[in-house]
């Protein structure tokens, strides 16, 4: 086949075996199922991701620390980090359920609704249900039409952003917010940070008018589907009322963050940071500890 690898020569069959030979020789010698694996499936390599500070991610805002997002918007900053491939794979997993769990009827039916794209032009078509006709711009057939994630950001008066995995159309003209987490546990109650999450998307997205529904946003779900088989309960969900005791704490995060952005003052580094000068910790994490820790020895307090 013309996409495979020439050889450059014609050689007999007695050639191309010691040929193949030679070429397996170091991984015929692989005993090792772990190892094997690494060498075929190039798990030595780390993912490369790219950390910006455009706006506070949603998603994060429970552990986000507010001088790390100010200065990194302030002065542009950014970092990369290495993800392990153990920890690219669960990540990996989780996102290809999340796309089965929000594509595939067997689960949600026709009470998901949001946008959709056709994957085989780019084309998005409409707000609703899952269409069942062919693209309207290509003619590709519905079944490579996939479901487009809602996703606000927002300047003011909270700079923010956010992407939801699910509308619910609960009961008819009634559309609720749903995140789906995956895990390998049979959870009694959710985990703090994804409440925050699935809270926030609730209440901040209130300051964008781009939905054409109105959100009833006095609940909102947190679906967790086990990864390990559960003959009782492979699924689990649970009920989030926004309160204002749960809201309160993550406005005042996020109004600190877009009022030091806009008059360009930094708020005081976590005391934890402070204690450990800047290495152990929640800085050890920090991708611009140094930075962080430069401009508090300096007595920089504006920009």
């Amino acid at each position: 086949m013309k996409f495979l690898e020439k050889s450059q020569n014609k050689s007999s069959g007695n050639e191309l075996a010691t040929s193949a030979s030679a070429n397996t020789e170091i991984i015929d010698q692989i005993k090792d199922p772990v190892k094997l694996s690494y060498y075929l499936i190039q798990a030595t390599n780390d993912r490369k991701k790219e950390m910006r500070y455009r706006s506070l991610r949603l998603s994060e805002i429970d552990g986000a620390c507010p001088r790390e997002y100010v200065l990194g918007r302030l002065l542009d900053l950014s970092y990369w980090s290495s993800v392990r491939f153990s920890n690219r794979w669960q990540m990996d997993m989780g996102s290809v359920l999340h796309w089965k769990i929000q594509n595939d009827p067997d689960y949600f039916g026709d009470k998901i609704v949001g946008y959709w794209k056709c994957m085989a032009c780019g084309y998005p078509r409409r707000f609703g249900v899952k269409p069942q006709e062919p693209c309207e711009q290509c003619k590709a057939h519905p079944r490579v039409t996939e479901y487009d994630e809602y996703m606000f950001r927002l300047k003011s008066p909270y700079r923010v952003v956010g992407k939801v995995d699910l509308i619910l159309r609960v009961a008819p003209r009634v559309y609720r917010f749903g995140e789906i987490k995956t895990c390998s546990e049979d959870l009694d109650s959710p985990v703090g940070w994804h409440v925050a999450q699935a809270a926030s998307y609730t209440y901040f997205s209130r300051y964008d008018d781009s939905l054409p529904i109105q959100i009833d946003r006095s609940t909102c779900y947190l679906f967790y589907f086990n990864k390990k088989f559960n003959w009782k309960s492979p699924t689990k969900t649970f009920t989030i009322k926004p309160t204002a005791a749960l809201i309160d704490p993550l406005k005042e995060k996020a109004a600190l963050i877009t009022n030091c952005i806009k008059e360009k003052t930094l708020p005081a580094p976590l005391v934890n940071c402070i204690n450990n000068n800047f290495a152990k910790g929640r800085a050890s994490k920090c991708g611009i500890a140094k930075e962080c820790k430069k401009k508090f020895d300096m007595g920089i307090e504006a920009l």
